[in-house]
């Protein structure tokens, strides 16, 4: 039996829907701050770690809503939260990453994330992965999430 990795992930959806995604550096694609679970952390406190290290943000937990575990790809699931933000509360430009990787080419520690923006629907499918793209698109994640943050709020 093959053991699936979890990722845990973070969907900050703004007063015009828009998703706040950040480059993936040395890539062509855009992505939400997303990463491997530790032993022993759950999956909300993993995905505000992710939060923290990639974009900079602190939210408080109560403020999540759990989007459940989904299919990512093969070997690997991801585990979704959404928060709702303002777009005076996140501002792209002061958004920063603290984790590092060493580049694949040079060997220089680099932020695993080098831009941030608001993301309009219209841009999503042309700037994330296949796999998030399925995900949030395809099989409409983005909307639910959307949805449970109205009805939260």
């Amino acid at each position: 039996m093959t053991i699936k990795q979890l990722s845990c992930g973070l969907l900050v959806v703004n007063e015009r829907s828009e998703l706040l995604l950040g480059h993936s550096t040395g890539s062509s694609h855009w992505d939400l701050p997303k990463g491997l679970i530790e032993a022993g952390e759950a999956p909300a406190s993993c995905a505000l770690r992710e939060a923290r290290e990639e974009f900079g943000l602190e939210f408080a937990a109560d403020r999540l809503v759990d989007i459940g575990r989904h299919f990512y790809y093969r070997g690997k699931d991801l585990h979704l939260f959404a928060v709702g933000a303002t777009s005076n509360e996140i501002r792209p430009e002061l958004c920063r990453c603290t984790s590092y990787f060493a580049h694949y080419e040079t060997g220089r520690q680099v932020p695993e994330i080098d831009a941030f923006a608001w993301t309009a629907d219209a841009q999503l499918p042309s700037v994330l992965a296949n796999s998030m793209r399925r995900l949030l698109l395809d099989r409409g994640l983005l909307a639910h999430a959307r949805t449970l943050l109205r009805s939260s709020g």
